[in-house]
């Protein structure tokens, strides 16, 4: 969307000698009804300083992320987070499901299926990390995992933030949880799982 906005802005200072032959236009203002000055706005004016060191950063807090959940440690999802988050999904019919989750709307939602759903473990990613500044990072993950003893693959996004010295989680975006009942829809990825693996691969009714 702001990528959007910017080009419009762009294409407006670079068409406006036309634009002024056909009729008369006030610039491009900000809130305060000044002209718009893009030098100081934009994503060319919050480069990353050091992609490097960032990307490091943003692989050491998602990597962390499989411990806590191998723990079970609901409090630490809480702490590492940046409320509201915003979550994205899809069902099995393609239609599109997308919602702000405030800290308790996501407490309800997901520490019972954290702390009580089946066990995951032999997980493997193959993550790209694109940073966008030194406090904003977005990344894909294809993954592998073995859920109740079955191996499962899927493909995921997400949305970091740098709030002080750390990283936390602003949205995350994966497919499939549509068909689940609300409070089964996770943002990080874990749904309200069935009592077994069996009853994971019933067909929905």
């Amino acid at each position: 969307m702001m990528r959007r906005i910017a080009v419009c802005l762009v294409s407006l200072v670079l068409t406006s000698p036309v634009w002024a032959q056909e009729q008369e236009a006030p610039p491009a203002t900000g809130g305060s009804g000044a002209p718009m000055d893009l030098s100081k706005s934009g994503p060319w004016t919050r480069k990353p300083t050091s992609e490097s060191k960032t990307k490091k950063e943003v692989e050491t807090f998602l990597n962390e992320e499989d411990a806590i959940m191998k723990r079970r440690d609901f409090q630490a999802t809480i702490t590492r987070s940046s409320f509201p988050i915003f979550m994205a999904t899809d069902d099995s019919k393609g239609v599109p499901k997308a919602e702000e989750y405030d800290q308790q709307k996501y407490t309800e939602m997901m520490k019972g299926p954290m702390e009580q759903g089946p066990e995951v473990k032999d997980v493997k990613h193959k993550r790209t990390i694109t940073v966008l500044s030194d406090s904003l990072a977005t990344f894909t993950d294809e993954f592998t995992m073995t859920v109740g003893g079955v191996k499962r693959t899927g493909r995921n996004a997400g949305l970091l933030v740098k709030e002080g010295d750390a990283w936390k989680w602003k949205g995350f975006f994966e497919a499939g949880w549509g068909d689940q009942p609300a409070s089964g829809v996770g943002g990080s990825g874990e749904p309200q799982y069935p009592e077994t693996d069996k009853d994971m691969d019933k067909p929905k009714q």
